[in-house]
């Protein structure tokens, strides 16, 4: 299965539905999305450790037929026994533990915690059962769909959040054995490797050594004349071993240092990816390689390939010195490393600043550019709400570069919402995951 289904899930809690559920209960907008995002892990998660429970399917179906879920931020759950039913049976005697330390941790009443478990609820379950019964799912596709989500849990709890604490020791286990698991396969992986360079150092000098003991007895009878009796012009002689010896000699060489580079890559490469494991989550797993590029004596740290790196390649190219706004037009670079809170339009995620200080140093190492930010939707949900919710992301980006000192040369800023979707309203949300996006391009 394709589908992520912690990517299906935030479909359904839009920033409509945070702000209609933070005006509900008389709770903060940031207290709303901390209950959740909280809520949403221990719920799919309780699910995939009950994947294989029988009638499991058919009742996350019947769920999903009976839920509003366009329109959640109302919905208080109170009228889905159902909904009540799946919950006390995936948490247990738990719930109510586990509602007092979200409460805590989201700074919100414990009644509103109730009705944002339930918002969760309705949002985690029920979306997946609209995707179970939109796809014609049998029990084997949905065991598939749940197990390969498993790998998506670790690093999805918010911080400041103890499983243990909230007394899910099991699912506790199912988290934290996705990293167990990663850490192993690399660990059995790192020590096969090693295994056959060792085996193929010691084959290599092994060898070196008995064409050196060879080489030593040749070269005395070469230099010496031979032993008595021997034909001179038989194809023996000196060069007839040199020649081998300087080939193996320097094929041991270069195999010797090329499996110690591979032992340090693979040492290095491990690190990397188990931290992905870890911390992408929700996301398809992509190895990033950082790099520093120099911008007339100033270092930017981004990734290569990324945002950083195509702007610093094309302020020095003739492209952006001869271009003109009718090039300019149809040249836009990716933010890649500027998210937003989810539901937000005015909060970014930790480290996102990076990427708005590194654009705004190559602004000012080019004060005569001018740039323009763009913000863009996928084909789900309103219209309206998506082009408002792009614009308003635009201007925040916009306001930020100005704090930076570059507000002159961000001359505009325009939510575009779906008007450039390509992927269809219908497609799952990790394929409509390209319409979503924050952009800018250079103008006149």
């Amino acid at each position: 299965m394709s589908v992520n289904i912690f990517d299906l899930v935030k479909g359904y809690i839009t920033p409509n539905v945070v702000t209609d559920a933070a005006n509900k209960l008389g709770e903060s907008e940031s207290g709303v999305t901390k209950a959740i995002s909280a809520f949403i892990p221990l719920i799919l998660g309780s699910l995939i450790s009950k994947k294989d429970d029988s009638g499991l399917l058919g009742q996350v179906k019947d769920l999903a037929k009976n839920l509003p879920l366009d329109s959640l931020g109302s919905f208080s759950g109170s009228d889905s026994p159902l909904l009540g039913g799946l919950l006390s049976n995936l948490l247990g005697d738990h719930q109510s533990g586990i509602l007092s330390k979200i409460s805590e941790f989201a700074g919100i009443k414990d009644s509103s915690a109730s009705s944002l478990l339930n918002l969760a609820g309705a949002a985690g379950l029920g979306g997946v059962g609209k995707y179970a019964e939109d796809n014609n799912l049998n029990d084997h596709d949905f065991s598939d769909l749940l197990g390969s989500a498993q790998t998506k849990l670790a690093g999805l709890l918010p911080a400041g959040l103890s499983l243990g604490a909230l007394g899910l020791g099991g699912l506790g286990n199912l988290f934290d054995g996705v990293k167990e698991s990663a850490s192993s396969n690399f660990a059995d992986a790192k020590e096969s490797v090693q295994d056959f360079a060792d085996n193929t150092k010691e084959t290599v000098s092994h060898k070196v050594d008995e064409v050196k003991e060879k080489f030593e007895d040749f070269k005395d009878d070469t230099f010496r004349g031979g032993p008595v009796g021997e034909d001179k012009n038989s194809g023996g002689g000196f060069l007839k071993w040199l020649i081998p010896l300087l080939l193996l000699l320097l094929i041991g060489y270069l195999l010797y240092n090329w499996l110690g580079k591979k032992d340090k890559d693979k040492a290095v490469d491990e690190t990397v990816v188990v931290d992905s494991i870890a911390t992408d989550a929700g996301d398809d797993l992509v190895v990033r390689e950082e790099a520093v590029f120099d911008l007339d004596g100033v270092s930017l740290k981004g990734y290569k390939g990324g945002l950083e790196d195509q702007l610093v390649t094309f302020v020095k190219s003739d492209d952006y010195k001869n271009g003109t706004e009718d090039t300019f037009k149809d040249k836009w670079f990716n933010f890649d490393n500027v998210n937003f809170v989810f539901g937000k339009t005015d909060q970014l995620e930790p480290g996102s600043e990076v990427q708005l200080q590194n654009l705004a140093a190559i602004l000012k190492k080019f004060p005569d550019a001018k740039i323009k930010i763009g913000a863009y939707s996928d084909k789900k949900g309103d219209d309206a709400t998506n082009k408002d919710i792009s614009q308003k992301r635009a201007d925040y980006l916009k306001a930020e570069l100005g704090k930076l000192g570059v507000g002159a040369q961000v001359v505009s800023a325009e939510g575009y919402g779906e008007e450039f979707a390509t992927v269809p309203e219908t497609a799952s949300d990790e394929e409509r995951a390209v319409d979503r996006k924050m952009a800018l391009r250079f103008t006149k």
